[in-house]
């Protein structure tokens, strides 16, 4: 019988394992589908699952891999049929689901989504989990009334995947973004994918309650003193999205910033954003919020043997923008 191979995350007492296994193919359950797998990517909370940098899945045993993107092989639901194109982000998968590092998966109805007319499964897996979550940020600060003349967006963490489709996107949209990174050799990718801007020096860390007014808001990667930075350093009803935690999870901060200049700071999960939002997210990926330049953010493809090896690089800081997993 035919085996697909996956790449399999186990603890067994507190230890963690890494390993590509083999599983055998069976039948459906009630509203359960099968996707052949042809891409999926390696996001940072991906890496840190693979390395055991920190323990992500819910479970003891469970295939990794927080997006794919895939044809239906088989379906047992009425809302997708054999041949169908389709992308999952999010919903639990590599966390508490099995997710996409695997050739073939069975998943639940709800975890799909068809692939948006103006995307591929290609494209699909370049923007994934990382572009989703930019998109739900950009979403959140426009319904929160940040308009382009209000002045600039500071992009932290710039050169991950998050932070460059945030800069390609927001700047589609008009926005003038300058983007954080120390990275200073990644200056020209950055202006290259639309950063107006970039700030490569570690800002100052006062004990001031509020800085000059820079921002006017800002899409934040990794959280800490940075963050702190941030916020004291925005303007007036400025709306500042919290996504990650990359250099810190604390937070050493003040009311000042939101009770005398009425900062913003919205909090996202694109793990539990809402099914019938996350059609309508798509829809704008592939529209409005739709990347230019998803080769250059996208320009590394591995197969499943490497995740290991990529995922150890993510950790250190040795990539950038998106890697795209091929696994058909």
């Amino acid at each position: 019988m035919k085996l697909y191979k996956s790449l399999n995350i186990s603890y067994f007492n507190n230890k963690h394992k890494v390993s590509i296994i083999q599983s055998l193919f069976r039948e459906l359950l009630n509203k359960e589908i099968l996707v052949k797998i042809k891409y999926s990517c390696l996001n940072y909370k991906d890496a840190l699952s693979v390395t055991g940098a920190a323990k992500i899945i819910l479970t003891s045993n469970l295939t990794a891999g927080l997006d794919f993107s895939g044809t239906v092989i088989e379906s047992n639901s009425k809302k997708f049929s054999k041949g169908d194109k389709v992308l999952a982000t999010g919903s639990g998968l590599g966390e508490n689901i099995n997710g996409g590092f695997s050739e073939y998966i069975y998943i639940n109805e709800d975890c799909l989504i068809h692939v948006p007319e103006k995307l591929n499964l290609l494209s699909a897996m370049q923007i994934g989990t990382a572009g989703f979550t930019a998109a739900i940020a950009i979403e959140k600060i426009l319904l929160n009334k940040q308009k382009v003349d209000n002045g600039p967006i500071l992009v932290t963490g710039a050169t991950g995947g998050v932070g460059s489709l945030a800069i390609d996107m927001m700047n589609n949209l008009g926005f003038y973004v300058i983007a954080y990174t120390r990275k200073k050799n990644m200056n020209v990718y950055l202006k290259s994918i639309g950063a107006k801007d970039i700030i490569n020096k570690e800002p100052e860390i006062n004990k001031k309650k509020l800085n000059s007014k820079i921002f006017a808001g800002g899409i934040d990667n990794v959280g800490g003193n940075i963050l702190s930075w941030l916020i004291k350093s925005t303007k007036d009803n400025g709306n500042i999205v919290s996504i990650g935690m990359a250099l810190s999870s604390e937070l050493n901060t003040n009311v000042f910033p939101f009770i005398i200049r009425s900062v913003n700071i919205l909090g996202i999960s694109s793990t539990n954003y809402p099914k019938q939002r996350r059609n309508m997210i798509w829809s704008k990926i592939a529209n409005i919020y739709k990347p230019k330049h998803l080769r250059k953010i996208a320009a590394k493809t591995i197969y499943l043997n490497d995740v290991v090896k990529f995922s150890k690089k993510m950790i250190k800081g040795n990539t950038t923008g998106k890697i795209v997993i091929k696994m058909h």
